[in-house]
């Protein structure tokens, strides 16, 4: 790994952290102890703020545990973030499609001009022409937030407006045009592949008793793709 990388990498691990020693980052990034104090020395060139103390209890006590300091991108990476941001506002519908020509512009700004025209470019010479999503999903921010905090959510589905189904919901995926999700009902014990478009009510359950945690889903879930193929 290079040092730019390493040092990237090193303001990441410490971004959570209020205190940290010498030694975590000796065998995080499988560094000596010389290397360990360089990087140190870096990293407070960088802006990383902290203070020492001596003692058992002792250790780099960060002033601020939020990660403050700026992240450094070489060019095939700026290109890359660009390409992505493209890609993803072009082939499908998201939760963030309004904000990603703000994102772009705001990025854009805190270029070189010569880095910005070769965005620029990059824009024309590339296309991208597949299918975007055919429809519009409405309750995407409660879907993400409910997979993300494992939450139950409440769901009125086209099929069948009149009837409230509970699940869990293990993921969100896009495929053949359409946004999809993997949930489990909790009633039935069984996992049920459904399309998002087609919810006409989507709401966070009041009751979040004897949630199924994420390993729990997931080992579910392997459990019903296995059954499947069998």
């Amino acid at each position: 790994m290079k040092k730019s990388e390493r040092l990237n990498q090193e303001l990441i691990y410490l971004s959570d952290k209020k205190i940290f020693h010498l030694k975590e980052l000796e065998d995080h990034f499988s560094i000596s102890e010389r290397t360990a104090l360089r990087d140190i020395t870096d990293l407070e060139q960088l802006g990383l703020s902290f203070y020492t103390q001596a003692g058992r209890q002792g250790g780099y006590h960060l002033t601020n545990n939020k990660l403050l300091t700026p992240i450094r991108f070489n060019t095939q990476e700026i290109n890359a973030i660009f390409f992505a941001l493209e890609a993803i506002k072009k082939i499908s519908t998201t939760p963030y499609s309004n904000e990603y020509d703000q994102i772009k512009q705001k990025l854009l700004k805190s270029l070189s001009y010569r880095l910005q025209e070769q965005i620029k470019l990059q824009d024309k010479v590339v296309h991208f022409n597949s299918q975007p999503s055919l429809n519009k999903v409405k309750y995407f921010e409660t879907l993400i937030d409910a997979c993300i905090n494992i939450r139950r959510i409440n769901v009125q589905s086209a099929q069948n407006s009149n009837k409230e189904q509970n699940f869990q919901l293990l993921d969100l995926f896009f495929q053949a045009g359409n946004w999809f999700c993997h949930a489990y009902n909790e009633k039935s014990a069984t996992w049920k592949i459904l399309r998002l478009d087609k919810f006409q009510k989507v709401e966070i359950a009041i009751n979040q008793d004897s949630l199924i945690n994420r390993k729990e889903l997931v080992a579910s879930f392997k459990q019903y793709e296995a059954w499947v193929v069998m």
